[in-house]
């Protein structure tokens, strides 16, 4: 049987064709096709081209950064010097020659303290007399306080006294007949020591009118008031003899005046005996006191005294010199403490209370930070022209010895502190309309967010409310505006 040869397939075993093959066989037979679709692949090819510059221009063009979230420090920073807890200079007070000098620079020293003398025989004669007053004004001191000498004699003059009145007042009831009492013999002999007193006036007014006529009205209405201060005298007068049952005569004047002298001098010692009679009398232990502090102050003058705790860190005195009064001799610093004041503007003064704390930074001191705290805000302003400024003072916590009275310290304190908050650089913040924007990139395209914000430091800002999150990129360099028409966001020229 003779086996049929089988027609194998046309397409079977022939090279298949590709699509490229096939576009360049419908080339080669209408030509015209070719031009047109090389036209077409050009212009696709040119806007993605374009596309994808543009989308690199935006990405190019603007700084962006990460919208992260954390800690937001707002501070108020200012400039000031170094200063001790207490500084001062000393000087000389009185001319003479340095004869002794005990301190020198970064020695420590106490109150009282003595830091040079003088020679005593170049002291000025003030200075030499007050030594001798100065002895003499501690012995009176030492008597007062540990002798009863005073108290002993204000008791013996106090038994006089009353022996003195007794007697005065036995020699002045001798003539006392009608036995009247104290009180109604001296109203009636006060009324007459007045009505002679009166008298006396009258006669003096009268006697100097003396040469007018004897018709002239002055002249008699000084004899008609002297006539009437006469008859109110002798009419007094008549009343106390009657009182006293004999003439009021000079001998009895004398009595009464002798007793009165009598009381008085009782009643001196008895005050004397109240003030002394349970010991020294405080006033007059001060007085002395007060005596022994003068010339002690005089007697100083040749001396260089430290009145508070502290560092010599000045100290001029050499001996052999010669000064006067006023010289320079050393300077004490208290360094247990130090302070820095600083100027804040009126703007920001609100935001600083006591209390808060600050970092220092000193340009003599690289790569240190130091801790301060505010101890002190004014309240008064200072006008400087340009300004108000208030003044802030802040203790330097735990300084080092690095850090030095008059170094000038850069403050920052620190107004208030948010943890955790989302915030976005304040460079990249514009206001539009009255409305805080800023700009956010995503997919190479630039979206304008609209945003509200809280606490703010000098590089950041709380974002409060506006459509952004943690990790967008936030444009730092926003143009003015932009413009879209539908596209990419440009910079409008």
């Amino acid at each position: 049987m003779v086996k049929k040869k089988e027609k194998k397939s046309t397409d079977e075993g022939a090279p298949k064709t590709s699509f490229l093959n096939m576009i360049m066989t419908l080339f080669k037979k209408r030509p015209y096709l070719m031009m047109g679709g090389s036209f077409l692949l050009i212009t696709i090819t040119v806007l993605l081209i374009g596309k994808l510059n543009s989308t690199n221009d935006v990405n190019n063009e603007f700084q962006t950064e990460v919208i992260e979230r954390g800690d937001l420090i707002a501070i108020v920073g200012a400039t000031g010097i170094v200063e001790p807890n207490q500084s001062a200079e000393l000087n000389w007070e009185t001319t003479g020659r340095v004869e002794i000098v005990y301190a020198a620079v970064n020695d420590m020293i106490e109150p009282g303290e003595i830091l040079a003398e003088l020679a005593d025989n170049t002291l000025s004669q003030s200075v030499i007399l007050a030594q001798a007053d100065l002895v003499s004004a501690k012995r009176v001191l030492e008597d007062l306080v540990n002798s009863n000498t005073e108290s002993a004699l204000a008791y013996a003059n106090l038994l006089e006294a009353e022996q003195n009145l007794r007697e005065a007042e036995e020699e002045r009831d001798d003539w006392n007949y009608n036995n009247a009492s104290d009180e109604r013999i001296y109203a009636a002999r006060s009324d007459f020591l007045n009505a002679e007193e009166n008298h006396k006036a009258a006669q003096l007014v009268y006697d100097n009118l003396a040469d007018l006529d004897d018709e002239d009205p002055k002249k008699l209405n000084a004899m008609e008031l002297l006539d009437e201060e006469k008859l109110k005298r002798d009419k007094s007068l008549r009343a106390l003899n009657y009182i006293l049952g004999k003439s009021y005569d000079q001998q009895v004047a004398e009595n009464f005046a002798e007793y009165d002298v009598a009381l008085a001098q009782l009643e001196d010692a008895q005050r004397e005996w109240e003030r002394v009679k349970d010991g020294p009398n405080a006033d007059d232990i001060s007085a002395a006191e007060s005596k022994v502090a003068a010339a002690e102050a005089t007697v100083s003058l040749g001396n260089i005294e430290a009145p508070f705790s502290g560092t010599i860190t000045k100290a001029k005195p050499k001996v052999g010199d010669q000064v006067v009064a006023g010289s320079g001799a050393f300077r004490i610093d208290d360094l247990s403490k130090l302070f820095v004041e600083v100027e804040i503007s009126e703007v920001d003064i609100n935001r600083v209370s006591v209390g808060q704390r600050a970092d220092l930074t000193f340009d003599a001191i690289i790569g240190e930070t130091f801790s301060g705290k505010v101890i002190e805000v004014s309240s008064v302003g200072n006008d400087t022209g340009t300004g108000v400024d208030f003044l802030v003072t802040l203790q330097v916590i735990d300084p080092t010895a690095l850090v030095r009275p008059g170094m000038t310290a850069a403050v920052n304190i620190i107004v208030s502190e948010i943890e955790d908050v989302l915030s976005v650089p304040n460079r990249a913040v514009r206001l539009k309309e009255g409305q805080r924007i800023v700009y956010i990139l995503k997919d190479g395209e630039i979206q304008e967010i609209e945003v509200e914000f809280g606490s703010s430091s000098d590089i950041h800002s709380e974002v409060i409310s506006g459509d952004i999150k943690e990790g967008d990129l936030i444009v730092l360099n926003p143009p003015m505006e932009f413009v879209t028409n539908g596209g990419p966001p440009a910079f409008a020229r």
